[in-house]
C-alpha cells in the first residue's frame, strides 16, 4: 500500500443482535472475502473482523451482541458495508 492509499483507510462498525456467527462469517465470504482467523476476514481491499459486546438486557433476557468492524480502501469498505447491512436487515425480517 502506498503513502496515499493509506490515507483512505477507513473503519466502519456495524452492531449484529441475535445472528449467528457462522451466518455473519459465511455472508462475508458471499462478498469475497476469505476467511483468515476463527472470526476474521480478507477481502480484495478490505478486512473484516467480529469482536463480542456484552450482552444487552432486555427485561430478563439477555441478547447476545457483536461488533462487525470492517477496515480498508474506502470504496471496497462501502461495498461490504451495504452488502452486510442488507443482509442483517434481511436476517431481521425473517427472509
Amino acid at each position: 500500500m502506498t503513502s496515499r492509499d493509506k490515507s483512505l483507510t477507513v473503519r466502519v462498525e456495524i452492531e449484529l443482535r441475535v445472528l449467528p456467527r457462522f451466518r455473519v462469517m459465511d455472508y462475508l465470504e458471499q462478498v469475497g472475502g476469505v476467511p483468515t482467523e476463527s472470526l476474521s476476514v480478507r477481502g480484495d481491499g478490505w478486512h473484516a473482523s467480529i469482536e463480542a459486546l456484552e450482552p444487552e438486557a432486555v427485561g430478563r433476557a439477555r441478547v447476545p451482541r457483536d461488533l462487525l468492524v470492517i477496515e480498508g480502501q474506502e470504496a471496497a469498505v462501502a461495498r461490504v458495508a451495504s452488502f452486510m447491512r442488507r443482509k442483517v436487515q434481511q436476517m431481521r425480517r425473517g427472509r
